[in-house]
């Protein structure tokens, strides 16, 4: 090698920096058509509600029908469009670590959820001292999906239970939410966390079956791994970490 010559790159670092760049373009393309296709969901959504309170005395049950379906679609299509933009964002945002208190952050979203249906009896099980360095607004996300979900599949449970807490593993810290929801079974948990793949019927739990996709990409920013087990009627689990792990350390 010449003196002052910088190395010829590898042909896997060459194929890293092309996958990275094709993930970029996909995440540019996803920000662009999701912003793009808001207008004219609006004007549907726009045009839809004009016909329904000065036209609908012209529409019979079944029109009316059509027209309330089609306000239903069009409701559904900028919640998916709002959740593209979402997971777009977590790959573009900028990443900055500080040590994060996530038993406080867990306190807090469980906090909110609960504000949303004061009279059902949901328990929260936060463990104290889970710290970890990353990005607080990033894992906040983080913790909004894994406990909404958790707060969702617990809905038919009266004695719903949902829990934080973290496990070592190999020396890494892996941070765990579960609950004794709906749950799952785990040879489809590979499924749960491309965009827009739902394990359950949207007719049971709604949404849009993008958060764990989001989750999924900031945990891996992180450097971290994610993975989940479940069982039906019996629970899932969640469990992730937020740093490298040693070479060649999975998560199990």
């Amino acid at each position: 090698m010449r003196p002052g010559r910088p190395p010829a790159a590898t042909p896997v670092r060459d194929l890293h920096d092309e996958l990275e760049e094709q993930v970029r373009e996909l995440d540019a393309f996803a920000y662009s058509v999701s912003h793009d296709l808001r207008a004219p969901l609006r004007s549907l959504e726009g045009f839809s509600q004009i016909l329904l309170e000065e036209h609908a005395a012209g529409l019979d049950d079944e029109g009316r029908r059509y027209l309330e379906r089609i306000r239903a679609n069009v409701e559904r299509m900028t919640e998916m469009m709002d959740a593209l933009l979402e997971l777009s964002r977590a790959a573009r945002s900028q990443l900055r670590r500080e040590r994060t208190d996530l038993s406080a952050l867990a306190r807090e979203v469980a906090a909110d959820l609960t504000a949303t249906d004061p009279g059902r009896p949901v328990r929260f099980a936060v463990a104290d001292g889970l710290v970890a360095p990353g990005d607080p607004n990033l894992i906040r996300i983080v913790l909004q999906n894994l406990l909404g979900n958790a707060y969702k599949f617990t809905a038919q449970r009266p004695d719903a239970l949902i829990e934080v807490f973290a496990e070592r593993q190999d020396g890494v810290d892996v941070y765990v939410v579960r609950d004794n929801g709906a749950g799952f079974e785990t040879r489809h948990a590979h499924r749960m966390f491309d965009p827009f793949q739902r394990l359950h019927p949207a007719s049971e739990f709604e949404g849009t079956g993008v958060g764990l996709a989001i989750v999924r990409r900031i945990v891996a920013r992180h450097g971290g791994q994610i993975g989940a087990t479940g069982e039906p009627g019996q629970g899932a689990q969640v469990r992730f970490s937020l740093a490298p792990g040693p070479a060649g350390w999975e998560l199990r």
